[in-house]
């Protein structure tokens, strides 16, 4: 899939995240089915109730299938899920089977969909913002739909993460699937760098042939300096920062070469 960066220097189209996931919500389950969202999702829910969050009403920003969405439901919340991309989101209607509200929107242009005591954003989606101007656009967005002492909440890459996953060559097979990751950044990249991921469903015919399908996505590592700016930028004061181990614990002090990921905590300044 060509196309997804403009000629100024290879920054991305502006729907590329869109585009990119258009393609492989067919095999983003196959793709993540190995990682245990329930446990994930309730690391995260831990960052948000030490920030203050109270209330059972959540808002899933950049939702995906619904991986994240199930295993809340199961906790009592009411969600409400939007992802930019429509096939995702079909994906997350029929898992969920009627039980959370899940819209098509944009991140970077949120509408006001209610008073949610938490909305967060999980699974690296801030990752594929590249501007600043993205970034504030986005929690502004957030902000706009918290509750009075709600708390905002997102994971990012870590530095650590772009230089492993996006110079690796990831394959997860099924029997008539295989979906492959082939990272084509650097291990050197610096802090705010960039870095592109090839993501290949390849698909078994009936013939015996196999299809491959590509999308292509585009992320930037976002320095915890760059993200509480954008935060305060919002009107958002960031209360809480992680960093998440392999073993899938958190430590109170992020490091961006040792953790592979990060989570935030944020409220409405004020």
């Amino acid at each position: 899939m060509g196309g997804l960066t403009d000629a100024a220097g290879g920054v991305p189209r502006s729907d590329h995240a869109r585009v990119a996931y258009d393609v492989l919500a067919p095999g983003y389950d196959v793709l993540t089915g190995r990682h245990d969202h329930a446990a994930w999702s309730a690391l995260v829910e831990s960052c948000a109730t030490r920030a203050g969050a109270r209330g059972r009403v959540l808002l899933d920003v950049g939702c995906g299938t619904g991986s994240t969405i199930v295993p809340m439901l199961g906790r009592g919340w009411a969600m409400t899920g939007v992802d930019v991309s429509s096939a995702m989101i079909a994906e997350a209607r029929r898992k969920t089977a009627g039980r959370a509200r899940l819209l098509v929107a944009d991140m970077r242009d949120l509408p006001r969909l209610g008073r949610f005591d938490l909305v967060w954003c999980l699974g690296d989606a801030l990752n594929y913002l590249h501007t600043r101007a993205e970034l504030v656009a986005t929690f502004t967005g957030m902000r706009r739909n918290l509750a009075p002492g709600g708390v905002v909440a997102f994971d990012v890459n870590t530095l650590a993460t772009f230089r492993t996953l996006y110079t690796s060559l990831l394959a997860v097979p099924e029997a008539d699937r295989v979906v492959l990751v082939e990272g084509r950044g650097s291990d050197r990249v610096e802090a705010g760098g960039s870095a592109l991921a090839w993501i290949d469903r390849l698909e078994r015919e009936p013939s015996g042939w196999w299809t491959r399908t590509r999308s292509e996505h585009h992320h930037r590592h976002h320095p915890e300096g760059e993200l509480r700016a954008a935060l305060t930028a919002a009107g958002l004061s960031c209360v809480g920062v992680w960093g998440t181990t392999p073993a899938g614990t958190i430590d109170p002090v992020l490091d961006e070469l040792h953790h592979g990921k990060a989570v935030y905590t944020a409220r409405a300044a004020g």
